[in-house]
C-alpha cells in the first residue's frame, strides 16, 4: 500500500451496534431481579409458627405452617365460627318476610276536630243590654214604692205644716224631693250599667273556659292516639328486629387467630450493571480517537501540501 494509502486507511468512523447494548442490558436487568428475589424471600421461624418459600422456576410458593398449639386454637376457632355460623342460619330462617304493617294499630290523628265545642259568645251587646234593662227594672222596682211612700209623706208634712201647694216653699220641698229621687235613679241606672257589663264578661268567660275545656280535652285525646299508634309501631318493630339483632351479634364472629408471619428484616435490592452506560462510553472514546486521528490528518495533508507548492516555486 502506498503512502497515501496508509494515511486514509484509518479515516473510518467508529461503529455501534445498539441493539446488542439493549440485549445485553436487559439480561442484566432480568438476572438482577432473580438476584433481589433470591435474596428478599428468606424463611422465617417464630413460636407462632413458620413462614417458607419454594422456587418453582420464576414463580415462588409461601407456605404457612402453625405451631402445634396455635393449630389446635385455629381449629378450634374454626369450630365455634362454623356453630355460630349454624346458629345464625337459623336466625336467618325465622326472619320475617312480609313488609311491617300499622294494620291493627290506631288510626293516625292528623288534626283536632272542633265541631260541636261550645262556642263563645262574640256579640254580647243584645245580652248586656237586657242584663242592664233587667239590673235597673229590678233597683226600680224596689225604689219606686219608696218613691211613693216619701210623695205622701211629705204632702201630708207639708199640708200639717199649712204649707199650701204652688208656695215657694212647697215648691221647695218638692224640688229636694225630685233632686234625691233622680239622684236614686241616677245611681240605679249606673249600677245597672256595672252589672250588666259583669254580666257580659262573665258569660264570655264561661263561654271561652267551657271552649277550652272541651278542646284540651280533645287535645289529650288526640295526643294519646298517636302516642299509642307510636307504642304500636315500636313494640310490633323491636319484636320484629330482634331476630335481626341476635343474628347480627352472631355474624360478628370470634377474634381472628394471628398467623405467624416473616420478620420485617431489610429488603435487599440490588442494582443492574449500567450496561448501556459502559457502551456509550467507549463510543465516546472511539468517536474521540476518531476526530483527533481526522484532526492528525489534516495537518499532515497540509503540511505536504505546503511542501508542494515550495517544490514548484524553486
Amino acid at each position: 500500500m502506498s503512502f497515501m494509502g496508509d494515511i486514509f486507511s484509518s479515516n473510518k468512523a467508529p461503529s455501534y451496534n445498539a441493539g446488542a447494548a439493549v440485549s445485553a442490558q436487559g439480561s442484566a436487568n432480568e438476572s438482577t431481579a432473580r438476584l433481589n428475589a433470591n435474596l428478599n424471600r428468606y424463611d422465617s421461624y417464630g413460636p407462632g409458627g413458620s413462614t417458607t418459600w419454594q422456587n418453582q422456576g420464576d414463580k415462588w410458593t409461601q407456605t404457612q405452617t402453625l405451631s402445634p398449639d396455635q393449630q389446635k386454637q385455629f381449629d378450634t376457632t374454626n369450630a365455634i365460627g362454623n356453630s355460630v355460623l349454624g346458629q345464625a342460619q337459623q336466625y336467618a330462617g325465622a326472619l320475617p318476610n312480609d313488609s311491617f304493617s300499622y294494620d291493627g294499630a290506631p288510626a293516625y290523628q292528623s288534626g283536632i276536630d272542633r265541631s260541636g265545642l261550645s262556642d263563645v259568645p262574640t256579640d254580647l251587646g243584645a245580652y248586656q243590654d237586657q242584663a242592664t234593662q233587667t239590673a235597673y227594672d229590678r233597683t226600680m222596682g224596689m225604689l219606686n214604692p219608696q218613691f211613693d211612700k216619701q210623695n205622701e209623706a211629705l204632702t201630708q208634712q207639708l199640708a200639717n205644716q199649712g204649707i199650701m201647694q204652688g208656695s215657694d216653699a212647697y215648691t221647695t220641698a218638692f224640688d229636694d224631693f225630685n233632686r234625691n229621687k233622680n239622684n236614686a235613679m241616677l245611681s240605679a241606672s249606673q249600677d245597672a250599667i256595672m252589672t250588666g257589663d259583669a254580666l257580659a264578661g262573665s258569660m264570655f268567660n264561661r263561654g271561652l273556659t267551657s271552649r277550652q275545656q272541651g278542646l284540651s280535652e280533645r287535645t289529650t285525646d288526640y295526643n294519646m292516639n298517636n302516642a299509642a299508634r307510636q307504642n304500636y309501631a315500636n313494640e310490633n318493630l323491636t319484636s320484629r328486629n330482634q331476630n335481626l339483632n341476635e343474628l347480627a351479634a352472631l355474624l360478628q364472629g370470634s377474634p381472628a387467630l394471628q398467623m405467624p408471619g416473616g420478620s420485617g428484616g431489610g429488603m435487599v435490592n440490588a442494582q443492574a450493571p449500567d450496561v448501556m452506560g459502559a457502551y456509550n462510553t467507549a463510543n465516546n472514546n472511539a468517536l474521540m480517537q476518531y476526530q483527533a486521528s481526522q484532526a492528525n490528518q489534516g495537518a499532515m495533508l497540509g503540511g505536504l501540501s505546503n511542501l508542494g507548492m515550495m517544490a514548484m516555486m524553486g
